[in-house]
């Protein structure tokens, strides 16, 4: 680990956290675009999670040449508790995460400090270019114009889809924490769901909302979004374990938060609901998976083992039907008989057992 002789806490103004687990390809080109860029008064925490690639004894080459690097090696965890660490260890004002896979433009803390303190926002918006095999395109968090929002302004087209959007949504991206500049405040103490692994970014966006007033929308593009990565997780396409209590833990999670930010359930559980149905055809599809260890009998055997599945009957009153298709309507009634060995076959058809099933995305 490096020394760190970084300026005094109280003149840090943004904390860069990186989580890396297994990232040696990529790593040397993120932290050239963080050391390197041209606000003064950074720090860099990167939190090493059990790599076992390199990719930590490359993070301790940067630490060892640069004092503002803040170098922590732990055993493998998880990216919400490698997360956590991070922040307990930062002092900035304002607190930027970066994935370990990505990279950014040099003057992006110089710029969204400017624009943090020159609109007084709680956080700070800002688009991406998004790096594919078919090319880079630009993505944007808020298809709103630049300038400065009260939070209230944004329940529709923002906090709403966090429940799960809908066909008729415009966004392109929802719920990165890395398109956010976040004032320290309102990301202090928040819950880090350690048994959660997708959709945790958007389960801190949520609590940063729950505490903040006002965000500032930049429409410059500061930040690279790596999807070229095959170690990146949103390149990755393989078996998920657990993936089911994953989800419930996302879903009990976000009910919380939005018995604080909204008047009237009506207003999410249709799309909460009708996002549970959905994940829950995907955890299906997930048993039926080729490198599922369990086999195919034994993804069977998977499904039926299931916990939870109460929450789909308790809460299909709330299901936006006009966001099924005519065999996911089917595949509910089937579900609603207890029938899940049909679903499973249906979907291990479909999927060839080689993933030939495209999940949608926008990203």
């Amino acid at each position: 680990m490096g020394e760190y002789k970084g300026v005094e806490d109280s003149e840090i103004l943004i904390s860069i956290l990186v989580a890396v687990y297994n990232m040696k390809d990529t790593i040397d080109r993120c932290i050239q675009s963080l050391i390197n860029q041209t606000l003064d008064h950074i720090e860099i925490i990167i939190v090493d999670d059990g790599s076992t690639d390199g990719a930590g004894e490359i993070c301790d080459r940067y630490a060892s040449e640069d004092s503002r690097i803040k170098l922590i090696h732990q055993k493998n965890q998880g990216l919400s508790a490698t997360r956590e660490v991070c922040l307990k260890n930062a002092s900035g004002q304002y607190i930027s995460f970066v994935d370990s896979d990505d990279w950014c433009e040099l003057d992006m803390c110089e710029k969204l400090y400017e624009e943090a303190i020159g609109s007084s926002a709680d956080l700070v918006f800002f688009s991406a270019c998004r790096h594919r095999q078919d090319g880079v395109a630009i993505i944007c968090n808020l298809p709103l114009p630049a300038g400065l929002y009260p939070i209230s302004a944004l329940y529709d087209c923002y906090i709403l889809p966090l429940y799960g959007d809908i066909q008729q949504d415009q966004l392109i991206t929802t719920g990165y924490i890395w398109c956010c500049l976040f004032k320290r405040e309102m990301i202090d103490g928040i819950k880090f769901y350690k048994n959660v692994f997708l959709h945790e970014d958007e389960i801190m966006i949520l609590q940063s909302f729950m505490r903040a007033n006002s965000l500032y929308i930049t429409d410059r593009s500061f930040y690279h979004y790596n999807r070229m990565s095959f170690n990146s997780l949103s390149r990755r396409s393989t078996y998920w374990n657990n993936y089911w209590d994953n989800i419930i833990e996302v879903f009990k999670a976000k009910k919380e938060f939005a018995e604080v930010l909204f008047d009237d359930e009506n207003r999410y559980m249709g799309r909460l609901s009708t996002s549970l149905y959905l994940k829950f055809f995907r955890s299906i599809r997930n048993e039926t998976h080729h490198e599922n260890p369990a086999g195919f009998w034994g993804g069977l055997f998977n499904v039926y083992k299931l916990r939870n599945k109460v929450f789909l009957f308790e809460n299909k009153k709330y299901l936006l039907k006009n966001e099924f298709t005519p065999a996911e309507k089917i595949l509910i009634k089937l579900i609603e008989l207890r029938l899940y060995l049909v679903v499973y076959f249906y979907y291990a058809l479909i999927c060839g057992r080689m993933r030939k099933f495209q999940e949608k995305t926008k990203n």
